[in-house]
């Protein structure tokens, strides 16, 4: 496969790593920069994307989810390393996720897509993933969609939500662990990457109404005369 191939040929010359017995591990984290290198150049991060890693591997897509590009590195782990299959573990988190904004997508183009609701075009605060996949091989953990290793499980994960609200118009809200912050979902607001971007506020009713605005707040709120469970939770919130 002429993509693999090229991804094995550098920056780190694999095919020399293995002729002169470098660990598994040199193999791994070689093979990973170079993945990652080739992705940078060539490949595009698209959250909305059914596209696999056999597709990016083959040619057949450019721009793939981050199930895609880790797929991508499982592919050439296997069939490029020979490493067994048993020996890898991939994972995937159901579920919204906030990872931290020192993680940088694979993408240069992608820059996050959170922000403050008092802040527009500040998408500096992270990235909110519906899911997130990544693998496991020896003592390591290889996320090539946020580009980075590291040694302990979820570690680029700053938040997995507590709570999750399904509002009218494809809008939700997100609530932290700790009640204290809520992210809403701005379908609106496409940025590099995402068909829509996250606006985060303190948790209020305030701040809830004037996130939604003052009449789609009312709106919700009438939904089933109140009964619904955002309203319910609303009613409970300070002002």
């Amino acid at each position: 496969m002429a993509t693999q191939d090229d991804i094995l040929k550098g920056p780190v010359d694999i095919a020399a790593l293995s002729k002169d017995n470098a660990p598994r591990e040199r193999l791994l984290d070689g093979t990973f920069s170079n993945l990652l290198a080739y992705a940078k150049k060539n490949w595009s991060y698209v959250a909305s994307s059914s596209a696999g890693g056999e597709a990016l591997l083959d040619g057949t897509a450019n721009a793939a989810p981050c199930g895609g590009i880790a797929t991508a590195l499982k592919l050439v782990f296997l069939n490029g390393l020979n490493v067994p299959v048993k020996d890898i573990e991939y994972i995937r988190i159901t579920g919204y996720v906030w990872t931290g904004p020192t993680y940088l997508c694979f993408d240069p183009k992608v820059k996050g897509n959170l922000r403050r609701l008092d802040k527009p075009n500040e998408y500096g605060l992270g990235c909110i993933f519906n899911e997130h996949y990544y693998l496991k091989c020896g003592d390591k953990y290889y996320d090539p969609c946020l580009s980075v290793t590291y040694a302990a499980r979820d570690q680029s994960i700053k938040e997995k939500f507590a709570k999750q609200f399904f509002l009218g118009g494809n809008r939700k809200i997100l609530l932290t662990n700790d009640k204290k912050t809520c992210m809403l979902y701005m379908p609106a607001e496409p940025v590099a990457g995402f068909q829509g971007s996250w606006a985060m506020f303190e948790t209020s009713k305030k701040n809830i109404e004037k996130a939604l605005g003052a009449q789609a707040f009312k709106t919700e709120m009438a939904v089933r005369s109140g009964d619904t469970e955002f309203a319910k939770y609303a009613k409970t919130l300070p002002m």
